[in-house]
């Protein structure tokens, strides 16, 4: 008698786009350090500083890539957006199955979150990065940054993962207060990725480098 062959489901496949080109080296360091086989990373790199063209973007990648999911990631700062803006195209990104990642003003935010709870609202990128040095050894502002110095910048904040989360709940009421909607969202796109790809395999280097004690 033949034995029967299990099936196997397809895996799912999840694609991050990013509106620069920090964000993108940050989530390929991601990708590479938990060993997310089934994520892209892709940074929107001819597409104009424009949130709803973005969008269109993401929503084509996701259809010619066939996508289970797909992600925009973006900064307020680099787009010229706000909270009204991202309220009124939220809906705009559902109907294009596109959903919304955000750091305001960048994602130097998510960095600063790992060490570190603002205890008022921080609107301009240069405060923050003014601040990093101190809790990241050698951070200069930039993707040249995270080509060469730091070139485990993910591999160092990981282990602040949970911290991160909790200051970011706190740090986001502030926000809301301030500006009518939260600094940054990106503990939903970390548990998507999570749901899409799996526990985080980091065990083949788990060094953490770059951090100041």
């Amino acid at each position: 008698m033949a034995r029967k062959r299990k099936s196997t489901a397809p895996r799912k496949m999840m694609l991050i786009v990013t509106a620069s080109k920090e964000a993108a080296l940050f989530f390929s360091q991601m990708r590479k350090d938990c060993r997310y086989s089934n994520l892209t990373v892709q940074y929107a790199e001819d597409v104009d500083n424009d949130l709803e063209k973005l969008i269109a973007y993401t929503s084509r990648a996701r259809s010619h890539g066939r996508y289970n999911t797909a992600w925009l990631v973006f900064g307020f700062e680099a787009l010229g957006t706000n909270a009204e803006e991202v309220n009124r195209l939220l809906p705009v990104a559902k109907h294009k199955r596109v959903e919304l990642a955000w750091c305001n003003p960048g994602i130097n935010l998510w960095y600063m979150l790992h060490m570190n709870n603002p205890s008022s609202f921080v609107g301009e990128s240069t405060v923050i990065d003014a601040a990093l040095p101190r809790f990241i050894k050698g951070y200069t502002a930039g993707p040249e940054y995270l080509l060469g110095e730091g070139l485990n910048l993910h591999l160092a904040l990981y282990p602040n993962k949970a911290k991160a989360a909790i200051n970011a709940r706190s740090y986001n009421e502030l926000a809301k207060a301030a500006t009518g909607i939260e600094a940054t969202n990106l503990v939903y796109l970390l548990n998507a990725i999570t749901d899409v790809c799996g526990l985080a395999d980091i065990t083949h280097n788990q060094k953490t480098i770059g951090m100041k004690k």
